[in-house]
């Protein structure tokens, strides 16, 4: 089931920027090897990543903190303070109090601050978070919103148990600000469309289990089940909002996806006729830093401060455990 359009909001809404973080360490293939068995070069070929972001010494939240800190330095001075704090993570340190407060007590020491919050969404919560952040700001409900996504995936990994997993993910964050006034004299994006969706019979494509010798939990994953309908799903929605948009490969500067390994990416690419080079990667660095990497790949490729930014509406997909997942346009647009 797939969310209505929601163009019609009463006023536009804008990402400005966005700001990543990950992990310090780079988990290599040839350390995973020694591990699972796996040559490198097998474990490069079935997924994509030459190596993986580790954070040993920070939490979910302190990867949070550190991408703010990244997306507060590229926005201009007197920007002021976020209406709302959006929080999404898979890996939360606790569920009370929520990973949100935990980050608010970080950013905002002396108290006050915004109204903040836990969202969900697996991997497309970056996708579930601009699309509730956009109908927070269109409505009028409040002006800007703080969207963070931050994941400690290397918490729940296991070689030995689950390589499965074990060989895609990585630590990282993403913070993007979102708001319905852009300062002026910049490129930004215009959240021109989003939807979001869900299909709850695909729920145990990806679930934790138990170390069988630790006992603590550990990610699990149906890779070939996921494979399949994530390709699916995503082509779908992609291909019927490039259809009702009126949009081509040709004419649209970029695809942005979820970096969940490079065959689901270059499975949708293909079957869209999009060309390897319009199509970004940052899981070969990173891994998949799950909810966190579209904000990643978006703010290495797209920060409208910088030069990169292509001409063209950016297309956004990302499917995530559930499996919940989300597709949009991104205009550029000059302020």
């Amino acid at each position: 089931m797939t969310s209505p359009d929601d163009s019609s909001l009463p006023r536009p809404v804008y990402l400005v920027s966005v700001g990543a973080a990950v992990g310090g360490r780079s988990v290599t293939n040839e350390e995973l090897s020694q591990k699972t068995g796996i040559p490198p070069s097998s474990i490069e070929s079935l997924t994509g990543v030459r190596q993986r972001s580790y954070a040993p010494f920070e939490g979910t939240e302190d990867l949070a903190y550190r991408a703010t800190q990244t997306l507060f330095a590229r926005l201009p001075p007197g920007t002021g303070s976020p209406g709302m704090l959006l929080f999404a993570t898979t890996t939360p340190p606790s569920h009370v109090p929520a990973t949100a407060m935990r980050l608010h007590r970080k950013l905002f020491p002396g108290g006050g601050g915004p109204p903040a919050m836990d969202i969900g969404g697996s991997c497309a919560a970056f996708m579930t978070g601009l699309f509730t952040a956009r109908h927070l700001v269109g409505s009028g409900a409040c002006d800007s919103v703080l969207l963070v996504n931050a994941e400690k995936k290397t918490d729940h990994l296991c070689p030995a148990h689950a390589p499965e997993t074990a060989l895609l993910f990585g630590d990282g964050a993403s913070a993007a600000w979102i708001c319905a006034r852009p300062p002026a004299g910049r490129t930004v994006l215009r959240l021109s469309r989003l939807s979001v969706g869900a299909d709850g019979s695909a729920a145990d494509l990806v679930t934790y289990g138990f170390d069988p010798k630790s006992g603590r939990k550990i990610l699990r994953m149906d890779g070939g089940g996921l494979f399949r309908k994530a390709v699916r799903t995503l082509s779908r929605e992609i291909g019927q909002l490039m259809k009702e948009e009126g949009l081509s490969p040709g004419g649209t500067g970029a695809l942005v996806l979820h970096q969940a390994n490079r065959r689901i990416v270059a499975g949708i690419s293909a079957r869209l006729g999009f060309p390897e080079e319009k199509v970004p990667l940052t899981l070969c660095d990173h891994g998949n830093t799950s909810s966190a990497s579209l904000g990643i790949t978006l703010g290495e490729f797209f920060d409208p401060k910088g030069p990169r930014l292509p001409r063209g509406p950016l297309l956004l997909g990302a499917a995530g455990g559930g499996i919940t997942w989300g597709v949009g346009r991104l205009d550029p647009v000059e302020t």
